[in-house]
């Protein structure tokens, strides 16, 4: 017969072993346009010192309707490498290992660094795909995404107040479905719409 802590055990490990992974490990990606790749990766040394790093080409097509990921505005007219008229060159950079500070038994905070990473993501027009930890808060997520059309088809097809936004789907940490209610209940229109004033 099995203990009747056990399940309380199992749950307090698995906590643990979660957070033992975000302060001492660095499991992120990046979505960075091309010509920006070097910067990431001076930053990554700089923040991180994580090797090896995953690189792996990825294109992003200019559509008739903008998606949450999209190309940067005007790319066509740069003429940067990579890019053509109809779609801009992104480069995926995985950062997955125990950055150097850990391993040299010195701290590391993990939550800071993925912030520092993401902030840096937003300024640069680059994405974190949203499988990875992330430390966004709500306003630089839709900084991060654009959720014009999202929105749209979310007020269309009635999911507001009855399905979670994407962000609370992907926000680490839980929330309940009544916080969850509240919150859209509050947004009257698309998140990042302070940002264009």
């Amino acid at each position: 017969m099995a203990d009747v802590h056990e399940p309380l055990v199992r749950r307090k490990r698995k906590k643990v072993l979660v957070n033992y992974y975000h302060d001492n490990h660095v499991i992120q990606d990046m979505l960075v346009p091309l010509y920006k790749v070097g910067d990431a990766l001076e930053f990554v040394h700089r923040e991180m010192e994580v090797y090896p790093l995953w690189l792996c080409p990825h294109r992003l097509y200019k559509l008739p309707v903008k998606t949450m990921v999209y190309p940067e505005p005007g790319f066509e007219h740069q003429h940067r490498q990579g890019d053509t008229s109809y779609a801009q060159m992104f480069t995926d950079v995985g950062v997955y290992y125990a950055p150097g500070a850990v391993l040299r038994g010195e701290e590391f905070n993990g939550a800071e660094a993925v912030h520092r990473l993401e902030q840096w993501l937003i300024e640069n027009h680059s994405y974190q795909p949203q499988y990875a930890v992330s430390e966004l808060n709500e306003k630089d997520f839709w900084r991060m995404f654009d959720a014009s059309h999202y929105e749209h088809c979310r007020q269309k097809y009635g999911a507001v107040g009855t399905f979670m936004s994407v962000y609370y789907k992907s926000k680490k940490g839980r929330k309940t479905e009544k916080e969850v209610q509240e919150a859209e209940a509050a947004i009257l229109e698309p998140a990042y719409a302070d940002e264009e004033a």
